[in-house]
C-alpha cells in the first residue's frame, strides 16, 4: 500500500478492556465523519493492515473506543498500542481548489512573496492558533507560518508565503 494514498487519523493510545478493545486518538476536527466507519488501517512496519471494526462508540471528544476484527485479547490489544491509524484519502471531503489538507502540502514547494524558491514543507505544526510549515534554509529548519500563506497552487505543488522579514536570522 501506498502511504501517499492515506491521511494519519491518529494512534491507538491505549486498551480499554480485556476483551481487545482500544481507544483511539483521532486527530480530526469534525470526529463525526467517523460514525459510520467499518475499517481503519494500522501502520506495521512499511505496510498498512486493514482491520475491520466491530464496534465503534464516542468517548471524550477526539477519543473513540474500538472493537476491532481479530483483536480479542487484551495481549492482543496491548500489542497494537502505540501504533498509527490511517484512512485512505478518499475517506475525506472535496475541498476547493484553494482548500487543502495539511498532510497534502507534505513535499510542496515553498515560494516566497517575489515568487523565489525557498525550499520543500518538510513538515507540518498544526498549532491551535498558528499552524506552521518547515523546511530546510542553509541546513537549519525554518519554521514559517501558514497564516501567512499568499496562495496554494495544487497542481504545481507549491505554496507562495510572506515570508517575515528576518526570520532566517533566528
Amino acid at each position: 500500500m501506498n502511504f501517499n494514498e492515506y491521511f494519519n487519523l491518529g494512534v491507538i493510545s491505549k486498551v480499554f478492556s480485556f476483551k481487545g478493545e482500544v481507544i483511539l486518538r483521532i486527530d480530526v476536527n469534525y470526529p463525526e465523519i467517523l460514525a459510520n466507519l467499518k475499517t481503519i488501517f494500522i501502520e506495521k512496519g512499511d505496510a498498512l493492515v486493514p482491520f475491520l471494526i466491530e464496534d465503534l462508540s464516542f468517548q471524550k471528544q477526539n477519543f473513540l473506543k474500538v472493537k476491532l476484527q481479530g483483536i480479542d485479547t487484551e495481549d492482543q490489544a496491548k500489542a497494537i498500542v502505540r501504533s498509527n491509524i490511517y484512512l485512505p484519502d478518499s475517506f475525506l471531503p472535496k475541498l476547493d481548489k484553494d482548500e487543502f489538507y495539511f498532510h497534502e502540502i507534505e513535499g510542496f514547494d515553498i515560494y516566497n512573496e517575489n515568487e523565489e524558491l525557498i525550499g520543500k514543507v518538510s513538515t507540518i505544526y498544526d498549532l491551535p492558533s498558528n499552524p506552521l510549515v518547515a523546511t530546510i534554509v542553509n541546513k537549519k529548519e525554518v519554521l514559517l507560518p501558514l497564516n501567512l500563506l499568499i496562495e496554494v497552487n495544487k497542481e504545481e505543488k507549491s505554496l507562495i508565503i510572506e515570508i517575515p522579514k528576518g526570520i532566517f536570522d533566528l
